[in-house]
């Protein structure tokens, strides 16, 4: 829209010519174009390639710094302990069953009686077969697994029944 030059105060047009000089239409005519004269848009300067690497720099300066020098401990997703990873993890992988060839105790390793037939348990989680307890049903739920199959298998050192030391530990 074209405002006539009239209708606006002399005051809110700026000096014009003294801005663009040289710019757009003849400097004799720039007050009677003064409402079509584009601003000149400035060049836009290179990517300040020093100032980015010295920032950087001083970033990773600063993260160095301020780490750990250990590397930060691991901790299993499925069990939560430490030392292994879910993909190699003794209490969530597959199963390991235990020899036929050695005959179970007649006996609780946990609280000495010999009344109940005898489980056998892997302290040390269901995929290793290295160690095991024979253990009655009771002992093998309430000790070997606090209270519910759900929960990590555990070697007891204290029957929870009997309340006594573990027959196992001598």
């Amino acid at each position: 829209m074209i405002v006539p030059k009239d209708w606006v105060h002399q005051a809110q047009f700026p000096d014009l010519a003294r801005l663009y000089q040289g710019v757009g239409p003849e400097p004799s005519n720039v007050r009677a174009y003064a409402h079509t004269v584009n601003p000149v848009i400035p060049l836009q300067e290179g990517i300040p390639w020093g100032a980015l690497l010295l920032g950087g720099l001083a970033f990773v300066g600063l993260v160095a710094l301020t780490s750990d020098d250990e590397p930060k401990k691991r901790y299993c997703g499925a069990c939560g302990r430490a030392g292994h990873q879910r993909n190699n993890c003794p209490y969530a992988g597959q199963r390991a069953h235990f020899s036929r060839s050695m005959p179970k105790s007649r006996r609780c390793q946990c609280c000495g009686q010999s009344r109940y037939e005898t489980q056998r348990h892997h302290p040390r989680g269901r995929a290793d077969a290295s160690d095991r307890l024979d253990l009655c049903g009771d002992c093998h739920i309430e000790c070997g697994h606090d209270g519910h199959y759900q929960n990590s298998a555990r070697k007891p050192h204290i029957c929870r029944i009997m309340n006594r030391p573990s027959v196992w530990r001598g």
